[in-house]
């Protein structure tokens, strides 16, 4: 038996569907959504609080249809929060008080309190487990298919049943699946790119195999509802309609509701009758989602990755800024008025960060603010100098030595409770006999790279500015050009603890198609134990996440293709990452509030200990969603490290 369910996605803030066309989506998709429940096809909705008040707004007619159907027990609501925000960017209160406000507003409106939860955007992180369930979740969905890429080593029977995603300290939450291959075909069916045998013989192949006994659990749809007879225009190809049926593909998905319930062995169920088998060996699994590689897994296709709303678009960056330093006044304030978090949560929106209408991100830009760098204030004071002509900054309990002709790149950063030698630094050419390794990796440095243009850095000769600050650490800054790229930065040691300080600051003339990489910390192998290796940290739930290196090398920041130029990012929602082994580790923190970063890692295991392990801190990448614009363009940033006698995965 293939027991199939539907999930339909409604969301009136779609980025490419301006104000003004809002009430024909609410005719031509979401009533004619529900003329397929009226007609017995069991359909479960899904649509975040903002979504639901947009809508009665603009059609209370609907929102009485859809109550109707719920209490007739002919149609499922699923929750997701008041709006789409991507859970791992945001930190664990937003998202605390994101799902809150969207289930009293699904109570207030609809007269049900939500059992069935959507993974925003399915961008899914361990830390989110807890949150959900704290906010009454009977199960969330979530894409089966980059969560099963990621390991390799879970049966495939699993995808037909519910299993438990796991989150730290043991939390877990049940998990129904959606497949992104199952949705899609449905959706190539009803744009004429598959034929009905097509369809069929794709959904016969997914039937249980002559020996299995158990039910299996498949969702028929699983996406947008949006994409069925409306065209927003954000595709250059946006043809639909099989022959016959050039704008009812709503009659094409009842159509094929009906061929497949013809199917011997096929039956439409309510999604949430998923939830009513047993547990088994191959249902009711604790199962991890998330992987050391794939630390936010994400729907469908890897150009769909975390920095798809962080750091690509028409200002995701400056969006997401913006959204932490308010959120962070909110919360100073105590202030937990419906109507400031509304208003938060809305401009955390993930659909103000992909293919926005310009006249939507006009209303949303004058909002925005990123701050600029002040320098720190300190006496100036002569530089101290090494023999070979470096600059030197020394603590009690941190020293390091900056190269002047790398643009005081950090050579060597070492914390002397540690041993002698360095911790962070430079690893020159030739340190590695692999050959793709076969370049300088330095310390501190900012790269910007536009496609077909060579490499900007900051890595030239610098003119070393010392001083002391009021505390007595030493620092020294200076101000580096390659081009029209514009560099300040300035380091700071701290007098008595083991912690160094990098701050900076770099402007453009204009918001280019580049990959703008503003920190770069690489660990010098020796210090930290190889083989215990890992990093932790917050990917916007309240507890760490820990992973460890040891399934082989990460890559985090690796290219996708030359549209793509990176597969995905860490969250780090309170602005830390940890990176350590069991006995030591090294605390990155950097101010969301300055500028949202993203960071990465990347780890390639070595010979004789010599790993490759480093930190990167991104400002910008491309992806198609993004839209350069003639305005200056500037980043600040601060990035703390701080050398802690602590394993990687202690509290």
């Amino acid at each position: 038996m293939l027991k199939l369910g539907t999930l339909f996605h409604l969301n009136l803030m779609y980025s490419s569907i301006p104000p003004s066309r809002r009430p024909e989506v609410i005719t031509r998709c979401y009533h004619r959504l529900l003329d397929l429940a009226e007609g017995g096809v069991p359909v479960a909705v899904e649509a975040c609080g903002l979504t639901l008040e947009m809508i009665n707004g603009i059609d209370a007619r609907w929102i009485a249809r859809f109550r109707e159907l719920l209490q007739a027990g002919r149609a499922e609501y699923v929750a997701s929060g008041y709006s789409q925000v991507i859970g791992p960017l945001a930190p664990a209160a937003v998202n605390e008080r994101n799902l809150d406000l969207g289930r009293r507003v699904a109570a207030n409106l609809l007269g049900v309190e939500p059992a069935l939860w959507l993974v925003n955007e399915m961008a899914w992180s361990g830390g989110l487990a807890p949150l959900y369930r704290d906010a009454g979740a009977r199960a969330v969905i979530m894409e089966w298919n980059n969560a099963w890429h990621a390991h390799p080593e879970w049966d495939g029977g699993m995808r037909w049943h519910w299993q438990r995603a796991q989150g730290p300290g043991g939390s877990e939450v049940p998990v129904i699946w959606v497949d992104t291959f199952d949705f899609q075909k449905l959706q190539l069916l009803c744009s004429g790119d598959v034929t009905r045998i097509e369809f069929l013989d794709h959904w016969r192949a997914r039937m249980p195999a002559g020996d299995e006994t158990t039910p299996r659990h498949a969702l028929f749809y699983g996406s947008d509802a949006e994409v069925f007879d409306f065209r927003p225009g954000r595709y250059r190809d946006e043809h639909g309609g099989l022959p016959g049926h050039p704008e009812g593909e709503w009659d094409i998905i009842r159509d094929a509701a009906g061929w497949l319930a013809a199917e011997p062995g096929v039956a439409f169920t309510p999604l949430s009758a998923t939830l009513d088998e047993p547990p088994s060996a191959l249902c009711g699994q604790p199962l991890r989602l998330e992987a050391v590689g794939q630390p936010v897994p994400v729907k469908k296709q890897e150009k769909y990755n975390l920095n798809r709303w962080a750091v690509t678009g028409r200002g995701d960056l400056e969006l997401n800024t913006t959204c932490h330093a308010r959120a962070r006044t909110l919360l100073a304030a105590g202030d937990t008025s419906d109507e400031s978090w509304r208003d938060l949560l809305f401009l955390w929106s993930s659909d103000l960060r992909t293919h926005l209408t310009a006249d939507r991100w006009a209303e949303v830009a004058p909002r925005l603010d990123m701050p600029h760098l002040v320098d720190t204030e300190g006496v100036p004071c002569a530089p101290r100098l090494a023999d070979d002509g470096d600059v030197l900054l020394q603590g009690a309990a941190a020293r390091m030595s900056l190269n002047p002709r790398r643009g005081l790149a950090a050579r060597t950063i070492a914390f002397p409770r540690w041993g002698k030698g360095p911790a962070l630094g430079t690893l020159a050419h030739g340190y590695f006999d692999d050959i793709t390794l076969g370049a300088d990796f330095y310390t501190g440095h900012v790269v910007v790279q536009r496609p077909g243009c060579a490499k900007q850095a900051d890595l030239r000769a610098a003119a070393p500015q010392a001083f002391f600050t009021r505390d007595d650490h030493e620092g020294v800054r200076t101000e580096v050009s390659d081009g029209d790229l514009q560099v300040r930065k300035e380091w700071i040691v701290h007098d008595t603890a083991p912690v160094v300080t990098l701050r900076g600051e770099i402007t453009l003339p204009a918001r280019r198609a580049a990959e703008i990489h503003v920190a770069h910390v690489t660990v010098i192998p020796g210090i930290l134990t190889a083989a215990r290796l890992g990093y932790a940290v917050r990917n916007g739930g309240r507890a760490r996440e820990v992973f460890r290196f040891r399934d082989g090398p990460v890559h985090h920041g690796e290219a996708y293709s030359t549209l793509i130029t990176a597969k995905g990012g860490l969250g780090a929602t309170d602005g830390e990452l940890i990176i350590g082994d069991d006995e030591r580790r090294l605390v990155f923190r950097h101010d969301p509030c300055l500028s949202a970063l993203v960071p990465t890692v990347r780890f390639v295991p070595g010979r004789d200990g010599r790993y490759f392990l480093r930190v990167r801190y991104s400002a910008q990448e491309i992806d198609e969603t993004f839209v350069p614009n003639d305005e200056p363009w500037h980043v600040a940033w601060s990035l703390t490290i701080t050398a802690e006698e602590r394993g990687v995965g202690e509290d």
